[in-house]
């Protein structure tokens, strides 16, 4: 069932289009307009992570975000981790459409590193972020000596999921962890880069031009064109980014070098540490961005 304290949180709806199924008698009508349309309502739904239903979906989103260094870390106990630590602190949230027993879209979970950095866990994943040589603000972090109390947040979903979840998910969150006392959040994901000559995609729907993007050829902007630079999968990282303390973009250590023939595009990983504070701020710009 879902937590009370979430169930005050209306679901929120997306409308899918899909060519509807013609009868025979709108046969005329169809041969007018071409095809017919019809709206599909979804309804997505909060619900606590659930350490029966949940922990399948995590490995499978984990193993997304570490994309081709899916090897070089366990994603089985760190599902069972970011379980654990759910419900230990009773935070933590999914986002699911066909019940508490479905597989999430979407989560939004957060391990206390300090309590949990020497645990099997924990530890290799921590490792291989410093593997990355992170800059000196989140070494520092992670290292156990710091004063700091710092949390990762894991925020795994599908790609489109609609982005005016997301920040209900943050506000559960910050509600959920308010006594916890944690000083700052590193949020780590993926992202990609492109090089301004790729062909459509269907990502640079969602990349924000800064500046003046050159194209293959020299030109800059122009109709159709794809922009160059080094973009977050989860668009509102952009305004976590902004806020940060520190944001680290790493290579991945298992990619194949990319050539002329390399498809699809090129992925990197990426840690974002940021204030308690600074956190709740680009929740409220997610909040505006979504209006």
């Amino acid at each position: 069932m879902p937590n009370p304290q979430l169930s005050a949180v209306p679901a929120a709806q997306a409308t899918k289009r899909k060519n509807a199924p013609r009868d025979d008698e709108d046969d005329d009508a169809a041969s007018d307009s071409g095809s017919d349309v019809s709206m599909i309502n979804v309804d997505f739904d909060f619900y606590n992570l659930n350490e029966d239903v949940d922990q399948i979906a995590i490995k499978r989103l984990l193993r997304q975000s570490l994309s081709n260094d899916e090897n070089l870390v366990d994603v089985h106990p760190l599902a069972d981790l970011i379980l654990a630590e759910s419900k230990r602190m009773g935070a933590g949230t999914s986002i699911k459409t066909d019940g508490e027993e479905s597989d999430p879209w979407g989560l939004l979970a957060a391990v206390d590193i300090r309590r949990c950095q020497a645990e099997p866990g924990l530890k290799p994943f921590v490792d291989y972020l410093l593997s990355t040589a992170p800059p000196s603000t989140i070494a520092s972090i992670l290292d156990p000596s710091n004063t700091s109390r710092p949390a990762f947040l894991f925020s795994l979903r599908m790609l489109n999921l609609p982005l005016p979840l997301v920040p209900p998910l943050y506000k559960m969150l910050g509600s959920e962890l308010s006594e916890a006392n944690f000083t700052h959040y590193m949020i780590w994901g993926r992202g990609y880069k492109l090089e301004g000559t790729e062909e459509a995609t269907g990502l640079e729907m969602d990349a924000t031009v800064k500046g003046n993007k050159k194209k293959k050829g020299g030109a800059a902007g122009g109709v159709g064109g794809v922009p160059a630079g080094k973009f977050a999968y989860h668009p509102e990282e952009e305004m976590i980014d902004a806020r940060g303390v520190a944001v680290h973009n790493y290579a991945l250590k298992t990619a194949k070098p990319r050539d002329d023939e390399s498809f699809g595009v090129e992925q990197y990983g990426r840690v974002v540490l940021v204030e308690t504070a600074k956190l709740a701020e680009a929740v409220e710009a997610m909040e505006e961005a979504c209006r």
